[in-house]
């Protein structure tokens, strides 16, 4: 799993069309598929899309998808902490955006790492 600064904000390496992964485990084809848009479950729900999705269920990605949830949790707390409610406001939603626009990359990482192919 990659946590670096290029897997959290790798905006130029965004998904941007729709891909589809396969996996055979047990002579069984599992496929998954990314979508090369904005994801507005993850903005509205963030990891907690993650959690519950039967879609995203693949080894290590509610850690994966966990760990910027958390950093956001922090930002915020500390935004409270030193702005005004608008400014902490800004933050969260600005937050969440980023949480929706890199959702996709980063379960495309996932499936990557996780020993799926892209179909052509």
């Amino acid at each position: 799993m990659n946590f670096g600064w290029s897997e959290w904000f790798g905006f130029k390496n965004r998904v941007k069309e729709n891909m589809i992964f396969t996996k055979t485990v047990d002579g069984e084809t599992i496929t998954k598929k990314v979508y090369g848009s904005f994801n507005w479950w993850a903005l509205l729900f963030t990891w907690f899309y993650a959690l519950f999705s039967v879609r995203c269920r693949t080894p290590y990605f509610m850690i994966k998808s966990a760990v910027p949830f958390l950093a956001l949790v922090l930002v915020n707390m500390v935004a409270q902490l030193l702005f005004s409610e608008n400014v902490s406001l800004i933050i969260n939603l600005l937050g969440a955006i980023w949480y929706g626009t890199m959702f996709e990359t980063w379960f495309k990482n996932q499936l990557v790492d996780n020993g799926y192919q892209r179909e052509q």
